[in-house]
This record gives C-alpha cells, structure tokens and sequence, in this order.
C-alpha cells in the first residue's frame, strides 16, 4: 500500500519558485509594512496566490525578523468551576477585539513544572502575559519569575507580586454576605472553605483567606466568637479566633471549616456534600452555611435535601460565582456575582498598554472590583424575601425572570434580590 503524501508547509520560496520572481519579492509582499515598495498589481498577484495555496506566516520567522506576533499567554488553573471557564472564554474575546490571539497554559498540564509553561509560552512567541486564579503567591511569582526580564505581565485574581494587579473585593462581600444572614436572625453561622492541603501547597489562596477575614469581621463585629480547629486557625492565620473546646455556648458563633481533603471526595460538589453531612448528623446543625464557591454550596443543598432538612427553613445557604447551575436550582441560591466583564476588559487593556507602550503602566498599579451579592431562595423563605423587597432603597427592573431590587445603594458591594 502506497505511504500518503505528508502534509507540509507553504513558505515564501514555495510562493516564489511557483511565480518565479524572487524571495525578497515575495516577503514584502506579504509584509503590510513594506509591501508598498512593489507595484500594486504584483503586491496583489502574490497575495492571490498566497491565499489559494493556504500559506500562512510561521511565528517563529517573524521572530527571527523582529516581527510582531501579536499573541499574548494566559496562565491559568482551570479545575472544575464552571466560572473560570466563563472568564477564559471572556478574556479570549477580548483579545481578540483588542486585535491580539490569545495561547493558554493550565500548569496542572505540566505537572506544575513553571519552567515547562515558560518553555512553551516563550515558543509562542507571547509579547505578554496575563496569570488567572493562581490564588498562592508561590504560583504566580513562579511564573513571573521565570518568564524573560521585561515582558509584559498582568495579575488577574492572582497573588503575583510588584505587577499591575486586578482582583474583586472578596473581602468586601463576605463582610457583607454575613451581615445579611446575621440580619435575618442568624446565631450559627459556618464558612466552609475548600480543602486546606491543595494539591502541594502549604498555604491557603488569598481567597480563601479574605472570603475567611469578611466572614470573621462580621462576626466580630456582631459581638460574636469565631470559631476554627488550630490547625486551619494557623494556616488562615485567624485572629482573635477561638478552639471549638473554648468557644462560648451562646451567642452569635462564627465557625470556620477548612477541611482535610478525604481520598473520596474528588470535587466541591463532593466537599460540600460531606461537610453539610457531617454537620447535620453530628444534631446541631447551624442557621447558615456561607461556601466557599457555588459548587460547594450545590453540594450542601443535595445533602440538605437527602437528609431530609429543609433550606431555608431549617438551614440557610450561599455560594460564590453565581453561576448557571445555582440560579436554576431546585431552591435558587444566593450568591456573589464576579464583575467578569470588567475583569476581562481592564486586563486586557492593560497588557494591551504595557506591549504598546512600555513604561506606560506603573508595577504596582492594583485595581480592585466590587463583588454583587444576589440574595435568592436559599437565604430566606417568601416571607423574608418579601420582607427585604418591601426595604429596598431601589428597584431595577428587567423581565419577569430577572426582576429584582438593589439594597445598601452606595455601598462598595451591591446586594440584589432575585424572586
């Protein structure tokens, strides 16, 4: 049996000894920047042919040349939520508009080995570089710090220090996340974050640490105790958090749970199922669970409904991302909406600006965006949310399906509500 034909690249000689002029010819031609020098109908003859043989620029000979690739990298961990999948899809699109192709790196694709991630993007040709969710300062200094000097680099919810860094307030909407649950009368409250030993890291992500710290000050504030087991109280670096042996048996109580990854439980869905299990059947389940992230919230409420405990009569609940699945399930979930679209507009401006113009944008330029909270079924029943419509300062109305009202008007992060 005959071997097919292997596929092979079109060059600029190929284009050349099928017209028979020269390579040069060809090059300006094909070259916006000097393609001028010829006369137009040869600039035309050669592009025609260009298109009809399916030649296309090889990166690595604009390189070479000095050229622009207009191609800019993204590092980011993916995992499983639904959200960094949205933002990815956003910031692609906006590259694109911005004129630029974007290349993407999950480091858990090169077993967390940053120079293998270095090694590709510099193959690319990357004449910048934008880090996503990488939530512990180890990750993103690795990248940054392994990329060639002077490249222009961005912090997009990422503990990368001395770059220009955009983040959301998720401090900011815990804080008030809480107070909206102590509002309605809330005296056990639990933050359930992700597991505490992730992947090899030693140290918590800054967000788990700032969702822990609003939830905390609120507490606080409320005359409350926070409650957390030594080991996570060290790791989330708590203050004036208290053991569960020493916690007062009265009063608002605040509990942080950051558990221990199981070898069985592979997911969030998986860790809030387990943790919300162990917590109901222990007899004392609290007013309010506050995740860490809708997909652990979903996972509560599973557990809630198997066991046959009522949200929110009996339990009430919150995520984080607002995502798709927690607005269409069984009871909708109140969650903290991500401004994505802004994240992904000033990024890319951003690293746009930095190729651009270098020196333009200053390292230590932060950006910060409030997180929306959007109260839904899961943290109240009708009454109260009929109670909480009747308070609202405003009203922004849209269809039937999305109609809702604005609380807190002038607060760093707005509060919906969603019937």
């Amino acid at each position: 049996m005959a071997e097919l034909p292997k596929p092979r690249i079109i060059t600029q000689q190929d284009i050349a000894e099928a017209l028979g002029i020269s390579r040069s010819t060809v090059a300006m031609a094909l070259n916006p920047v000097h393609e001028h020098k010829l006369l137009v109908e040869t600039a035309a003859r050669i592009k025609e042919y260009a298109a009809k043989v399916g030649y296309r620029p090889q990166r690595f000979a604009q390189i070479m040349r000095g050229g622009r690739t207009r191609v800019v990298g993204l590092v980011a961990k993916m995992g499983v939520y639904a959200s960094n999948h949205d933002l990815v899809v956003r910031l692609a699109n906006e590259l694109t508009r911005a004129g630029y192709q974007m290349v993407f790196a999950d480091p858990l694709w090169y077993g967390e080995d940053m120079g293998a991630v270095r090694n590709y993007l510099v193959d690319q040709g990357v004449e910048g570089v934008i880090v996503c969710n990488l939530t512990v300062p180890e990750e993103g200094n690795a990248v940054r710090d392994s990329l060639p000097p002077g490249l222009p680099f961005v912090s997009l919810q990422s503990a990368t220090k001395g770059v220009p860094t955009l983040w959301v307030d998720i401090r900011r909407a815990y804080y008030e996340l809480t107070k909206h649950f102590l509002a309605l009368g809330c005296q056990r409250l639990v933050y359930l974050a992700m597991f505490r030993d992730a992947g090899n890291l030693s140290t918590q992500g800054h967000t788990v640490r700032e969702r822990m710290e609003g939830f905390a000050q609120a507490i606080q504030e409320a005359k409350g105790s926070v409650v957390v087991d030594q080991k996570a109280r060290e790791l989330l670096e708590i203050r004036g958090a208290t053991t569960p042996g020493r916690a007062r048996k009265r009063g608002i109580q605040g509990v942080v749970i950051s558990p221990e990854k199981e070898s069985h439980v592979r997911d969030a869905f998986e860790n809030g199922y387990r943790q919300a299990t162990l917590l109901i059947e222990a007899g004392d389940p609290p007013d309010a669970i506050l995740c860490t992230n809708d997909d652990t919230a979903l996972g509560v409420m599973a557990a809630c409904a198997d066991l046959g405990v009522s949200v929110p009569d009996q339990i009430r609940v919150s995520g984080y991302d607002d995502t798709a699945a927690g607005r269409f399930a069984t009871v909708p979930l109140t969650t903290v909406k991500r401004p994505l679209e802004a994240l992904a507009v000033n990024a890319v401006s951003l690293i746009a600006r930095m190729i651009e113009a270098p020196g333009e944008v200053r390292p230590d330029v932060v950006m910060s965006f409030p997180g929306e909270i959007v109260v839904r079924r899961s943290s109240g029943n009708e009454f109260e949310m009929a109670s909480i419509q009747e308070t609202s300062a405003t009203v922004e109305v849209g269809s039937d399906a999305d109609r809702c009202r604005r609380l807190g008007a002038g607060s760093p992060t707005g509060t919906r509500v969603q019937s």
